[in-house]
């Protein structure tokens, strides 16, 4: 019976370390489950904030109009602009088309501006925070846009009328 009893309590011992092993196992795998799932959450949050940061493609966040004149906030999504006309083409493009993302331009009341002054920034938070990297005008050429073209928002296609100039000087605008 002795022999009996020895053999139950090193049964009982190697269960004992069993179930302790199975808990701590448990845990771990418990702990490491959590830190995946927080690195997940702060990884996909995060990349999400970088990625519409560095989308590359503008986007105006403010605007405001005065007189028949048109002043945006456009921010460049990107760190650095290598083609200051391109860019700023696309921007009038982007002005003429109304397809900026979380803004739209109301021609409704006064019709489509005839001269539009934007700062452009490479980030939202740089916006009223740093200088402008970029200052685009687009204007009429000296004629009333409200007597020659009509008025409203179809003044917007008479594109040989207005100029274009990026940091004050004239270039070339291609439609």
């Amino acid at each position: 019976m002795k022999i009996q009893r020895n053999v139950d309590k090193i049964r009982r011992e190697k269960s004992d370390t069993g179930s302790r092993k199975r808990i701590k196992g448990k845990k771990t795998a418990v702990l490491i489950i959590a830190a995946v799932c927080v690195l997940l959450w702060l990884w996909t949050g995060m990349y999400r904030r970088w990625q519409e940061n560095h989308s590359g493609i503008p986007d105006a966040v403010s605007s405001r109009t005065e007189n028949g004149e048109c002043f945006l906030d456009v921010i460049a999504n990107t760190d650095e602009i290598e083609d200051k006309e391109e860019f700023a083409r696309t921007v009038i493009r982007m002005c003429r088309e109304n397809s900026f993302r979380s803004l739209r331009l109301s021609t409704d009341l006064y019709g489509y501006p005839e001269r539009i002054e934007i700062n452009v920034y490479f980030h939202r938070g740089d916006v009223n925070k740093r200088k402008p990297v970029l200052r685009i005008r687009y204007e009429t050429t000296g004629f009333s846009a409200g007597k020659e073209c009509g008025s409203g928002p179809d003044k917007k296609d008479y594109v040989e009328k207005y100029k274009l100039y990026v940091d004050g000087k004239e270039i070339p605008c291609y439609y």
